[in-house]
C-alpha cells in the first residue's frame, strides 16, 4: 500500500478545492502494439509515453473501487471509434489476452497530486459497434484467474487465454471430418494462415 506523507494526503482531502480533479490513463497492448489513451482534454505526459485525448471520457470507464485487495472483477472499457486508430487493431487476431493498465491521477491548483495504479488486466473480450461507432472491449482482471477451476473449456474465449491465435473452435460446427483432441493428429492434417497486422499511431514510449 502506498505511503502518503502529510502534505499529500491534505491534498487529497480537500475535495472542493478549486481545481481539484481527476484524470484517468489506459495504457493498452492490442495485436502486439500499444495504445496509450486518457480521458484529460489535452495529451498527458507519463512514465515515457503520451497519452492521448478523444477517445475515451470520463464515462468510458465501469466504475473501479480503491481499494489494498487485488481486484478480481472484469471492468469494461467504451473506446470511440469514429478515427479508425482501433476498429484494424481488434478486428485483427491477436488482440485476445492484450496487457492493459489504468492509472488515475489527481490535481488541484498546485498541479499533479499522485498518480495510482488502479487496474491491471488482460483483454477478454470486445463488442464493435457500427452504428454508435463505439469499441466495447472487457477487461479481465490479472488476478482473476486465481478464483477460476483449472482447466480449458471447449470453447474459443477459453482456448484463446493460453492460445491467442488458436481459431479452432470458431469451425468446430462446420467440420466433416474426425477432430483429434488431447493427442496428435495424422501427419496429413495441415493448417495455416497468414496475418498482416495494422501499423499503430501511437509511438513507442521513450523510456528513461
Amino acid at each position: 500500500m502506498k505511503q502518503l506523507d502529510s502534505i499529500t494526503l491534505q491534498r487529497l482531502k480537500e475535495n472542493y478545492r478549486a481545481g481539484r480533479k481527476s484524470i484517468y490513463l489506459v495504457k493498452m497492448q492490442i495485436n502486439g502494439e500499444w495504445a496509450y489513451i486518457t480521458d484529460a482534454d489535452t495529451e498527458v505526459d507519463f512514465a515515457g509515453a503520451t497519452y492521448y485525448p478523444g477517445y475515451i471520457d470520463d464515462e468510458s470507464i465501469d466504475d473501479i473501487e480503491s481499494t489494498s485487495e487485488p481486484k478480481t472483477n472484469d471492468i469494461g472499457v467504451e473506446i470511440d471509434a469514429n478515427e479508425n486508430s482501433f476498429v484494424p487493431l481488434f478486428l485483427n487476431e491477436g488482440w485476445m489476452n492484450g496487457s492493459v493498465t489504468i492509472y488515475e491521477q489527481h490535481y488541484d491548483h498546485l498541479g499533479l497530486i499522485l498518480t495510482n495504479n488502479i487496474f491491471e488486466g488482460l483483454l477478454d473480450s470486445r463488442e464493435l459497434d457500427p452504428e454508435e461507432r463505439k469499441i466495447l472491449a472487457n477487461v479481465s482482471s490479472v488476478w482473476a484467474d486465481f478464483d477460476k477451476e483449472a482447466g480449458t473449456r471447449t470453447n474459443t474465449k477459453s482456448q484463446q487465454r493460453n492460445y491467442p491465435t488458436d481459431t479452432a473452435f470458431d469451425h468446430v460446427a462446420k467440420a466433416k471430418r474426425k477432430i483429434y483432441w488431447g493427442r496428435k493428429a495424422p501427419s496429413s492434417a495441415s493448417y495455416g494462415y497468414d496475418t498482416t497486422r495494422p501499423r499503430s499511431k501511437f509511438p513507442d514510449p521513450e523510456l528513461p
